[in-house]
């Protein structure tokens, strides 16, 4: 397995593993169109991702299969005087589940943020995704804050 950053080349790939992502989202809470219609949104929003210096996509490669990515975005913490990131998606193709893949991708995240000033990895999950809760707490994730969100 490689992890690595995502390129242009990637581009398909990783929409089909956001669609899984969809799709496993849309069975758990229910189809909403927001869902339905991200990767004709993502397609585009994919092409400014992998040129920006703040947004980040992990990739894991299995041979040429691509099986799991993170997306990342890293934002200045000006109260603080150093960068946070928040973690937005973690997905893991079903098969490759709990073979290690979500851990690798994990640590090489932990690792880049390591080695630029990132002190703090931010994500919100679901409520009704228990499995993703375990994993950020195997991971060393601590349930620290509650988060509100607003639909415009």
């Amino acid at each position: 397995m490689n992890i690595r950053f995502a390129t242009t080349a990637d581009k398909p790939r990783v929409l089909a593993l956001m669609d899984e992502l969809g799709e496993e989202i849309n069975r758990t809470r229910g189809f909403s169109p927001h869902n339905a219609e991200a990767t004709k949104v993502g397609g585009t929003m994919f092409d400014e991702m992998v040129t920006r210096k703040d947004t980040m996509i992990f990739v894991a490669q299995d041979e040429e299969k691509l099986i799991g990515l993170i997306t990342f975005y890293l934002l200045p913490n000006l109260r603080h005087g150093f960068y946070s990131g928040h973690l937005q998606d973690i997905v893991v193709c079903k098969e490759y589940r709990r073979k290690g893949v979500g851990k690798a991708l994990f640590d090489a995240l932990k690792t880049w943020c390591k080695k630029h000033n990132v002190n703090v990895i931010k994500l919100d999950s679901g409520l009704e995704l228990p499995d993703a809760h375990k994993f950020y707490e195997s991971m060393g994730g601590k349930f620290t804050e509650k988060m509100f969100r607003f639909d415009l």
